[in-house]
Formats: structure tokens, sequence, C-alpha cells
């Protein structure tokens, strides 16, 4: 997948709302910013408010980047992939996710999941406050279907 944009405005985001989730692979950054790294993107993340378990399909963040389109990937910090497949509201940065769990391959753990804890936001990129002009990112789309063995 290739995703090309003029970025106008600092810290934007970019909302992949016909995926999942993408691994970026390489970004190329063709502006005024004095290093390619002011072009790398990172994810849109969220935090876990609530001590979740290894079994728990709801899980309540807050201080969530927005806004979010479902359905989605997220990882956590034990390497956990889940989708999320429902939630309050997506335009708010607290809501409560309805999740698959062990997608993709991973295996469903408490791991990641404790109060405080970040996952992050696989189909949400966020550009760096020093990237503005052309950017061009190339990723791997993450498969749609939860249940395929990605990371196996």
């Amino acid at each position: 997948m290739v995703v090309s944009l003029i970025k106008a405005a600092t810290s934007d985001w970019i909302t992949l709302d016909n995926y999942k989730g993408m691994l970026v692979t390489s970004v190329q950054g063709f502006s005024i910013a004095a290093n390619l790294r002011d072009h790398v993107p990172t994810y849109g993340v969220a935090t876990i408010t609530a001590t979740e378990t290894a079994t728990s399909t709801e899980v309540v963040v807050g201080t969530a980047t927005v806004t979010r389109v479902v359905p989605f990937y997220v990882m956590t910090a034990g390497g956990e992939v889940m989708e999320v497949i429902s939630e309050t509201d997506s335009t708010n940065a607290t809501s409560t996710w309805t999740v698959r769990r062990g997608c993709l391959g991973t295996t469903a753990t408490a791991t990641g999941l404790a109060a405080t804890n970040v996952v992050a936001i696989l189909n949400m990129l966020i550009l760096p406050a020093n990237c503005l002009g052309n950017t061009v990112i190339t990723g791997i789309p993450l498969p749609n279907e939860p249940r395929a063995q990605f990371f196996a």
C-alpha cells in the first residue's frame, strides 16, 4: 500500500478507514524538514484505564487519539493484536472498546493491559510536528480477517 499526501499542518494524523491496520515499511519526505526522521509516523495511541485480563472482551481506554474508524486493530506492549469491533464513542478520547482477542496469530495475554499501559492503534498514523509538505508512506496492510496467521 502506498499513501501519498501533502501535509499542511503540524502533528496531523491519517486514519486508514478502509484498512484495520498497516505496518509501515518506509517513509519518504519531500519538504523543508531537516531530517528524514522528521517524516516518520507513529501510531495513534490509547491508554488503558482499568486493568484487564487475558479473557477480557471489553477494554476501557482514555486519552485515545481521535477520530477512530471501527473496526481497527490495536497492539499491546505484550505483542497481542486485538480487533476493536465496536466502541462507545469513537470521537472521544475516553471510550469502551469491545474487542476480539488474539488476532492475526497472536496470543491473548494480560501483558500490556494494565491500567496506564498504552496500546497502538494500527490504522491511525500520526505525522510528527516537523513534517510539512509532500510525504510518501509505504506499508503492508494487515489482513481484514482477524483469524489470519499474519504474525504466526
